[in-house]
């Protein structure tokens, strides 16, 4: 049998999803007795690892038997995805803890920030549709809606008080991370670089 890598990246690439791609490094900051990272680490901010900018690239979800077949390891969570990725896909040598942005879909986020100290998004978000606070005789005070800079910063054109916990809404790309590589019956024939698939995560559960 003669397999065809240019045909196999022909049939992912047809189908294939816009993601970018964050290649991750072990930071220096862990704990070489605990293994624990520094939480106070100004690089990682008490994850472990540091991630590179994004890299665009595309890869396909997986077919419902692969699923079943990740399923049937034991390990599977809600939310789980099964990527395969064309050995001439940007993100072909994407490995452990790197981390994938869906860019074709947004889905809705709700979280709190503390004014003056963490006005900082550690999201891709794409859009902000209300931000609010509670003043001290527990009315609620809409804020406007803020520009969100390249990095996260928040930039308030009338910031809630210094100190406040606020409640920000909107929407944003999902954001994974990678769980693992799964094992295949389709080794690398002849010195060919065949597809390759892996388990993506959701962002929210990583270091858990």
């Amino acid at each position: 049998m003669r397999f065809s890598p240019r045909k196999f990246n022909n049939m992912i690439n047809n189908v294939a999803q816009n993601v970018s791609w964050r290649k991750a490094y072990a930071c220096p900051c862990v704990n070489p007795q605990s293994s624990a990272a520094d939480p106070e680490c100004r690089h990682c901010g008490g994850k472990g690892n540091i991630w590179d900018d994004a890299v665009d690239g595309t890869a396909a979800l997986t077919e419902r038997d692969t699923l079943r077949q990740w399923k049937e390891f034991g390990q599977m969570d809600a939310g789980d995805l099964v990527l395969v990725l064309a050995s001439d896909s940007a993100l072909y040598e994407i490995g452990r803890s790197d981390r994938v942005v869906m860019q074709d879909r947004t889905e809705p986020f709700s979280i709190n920030l503390l004014s003056g100290r963490r006005d900082q998004l550690r999201l891709p978000v794409v859009s902000i549709d209300r931000l609010f606070w509670l003043l001290p005789n527990g009315d609620i005070s809409d804020g406007e809606i803020p520009k969100i800079l390249d990095n996260g910063i928040i930039e308030h054109e009338f910031p809630p008080p210094i100190g406040t916990t606020y409640s920000v809404t909107g929407r944003q790309h999902p954001e994974y991370f990678v769980w693992m590589s799964l094992p295949t019956d389709r080794p690398h024939h002849k010195g060919s670089r065949l597809p390759r698939r892996v388990v993506l995560r959701k962002w929210d559960l990583y270091g858990r």
